[in-house]
């Protein structure tokens, strides 16, 4: 039986809640100080404090939550980009540069955050297909939120929308490779360079933009 009573004023889904955000945050230093390879439940557990019942009425085994702490990693971009292109005006440029530095800043400023960006790159057993998801998710949110795609006929959608599959497969890349210190590039060079490279494809593949 589950409890539902209030324990010190706080109800048990709020508990649950807690105890779920824990594992999850407790998944990205685990992550980060052991590797892929020397993360387990117990690992979790005994870092989280909490003993496997709790882990188990929150997720089914481990994979669950390692794609459930990279998916909140990646909401965290998502969001910070969106924040970017909302703040940016509606300068393509403008919102491109604001998208793309709010997104990286996620990644590149906590090093466990980057780390499970280079996990989910690595395409892990279930992790593998939710990378393909994460490109295909990002490349529909410029598509849509970008005052120069939003607004298209379909056949300029289609063609907009293998453009922003490329430009997003390829600055994954680009960032993961970054992150991984195979490429040497500020935080500053990282920005320009994609931005231009997304300027670019709008300007030559898509019309030119303002």
């Amino acid at each position: 039986m589950t409890s539902t009573r209030a324990y010190r004023g706080v109800s048990a889904d709020e508990r649950r809640e807690l105890r779920r955000a824990t594992l999850l945050d407790t998944a990205l230093d685990c992550l980060h100080d052991d590797g892929l390879s020397g993360v387990s439940v117990r690992s979790i557990c005994a870092r989280a404090r909490l003993t496997p019942r709790y882990f188990y009425e929150s997720f089914a085994d481990l994979d669950a939550l390692l794609v459930a702490a990279v998916d909140a990693v990646v909401d965290e971009v998502a969001a910070a980009a969106l924040a970017g292109v909302a703040s940016a005006g509606d300068d393509t440029a403008a919102q491109v540069r604001a998208a793309v530095d709010a997104g990286y800043g996620v990644v590149v400023t906590d090093a466990r955050k980057a780390n499970a960006f280079l996990v989910a790159a690595a395409g892990h057993g279930p992790l593998r297909e939710r990378r393909h998801r994460v490109v295909t998710d990002f490349a529909d949110l410029m598509m849509d939120n970008l005052s120069a795609l939003s607004a298209q006929d379909p056949g300029q959608r289609r063609e907009a929308r293998a453009t922003a599959l490329f430009l997003m497969g390829g600055a994954a890349e680009v960032i993961e490779a970054t992150l991984a210190g195979r490429l040497r590039m500020s935080r500053a060079a990282l920005v320009d360079h994609l931005t231009r490279l997304w300027l670019g494809a709008l300007g030559e593949g898509l019309g030119r933009t303002g």
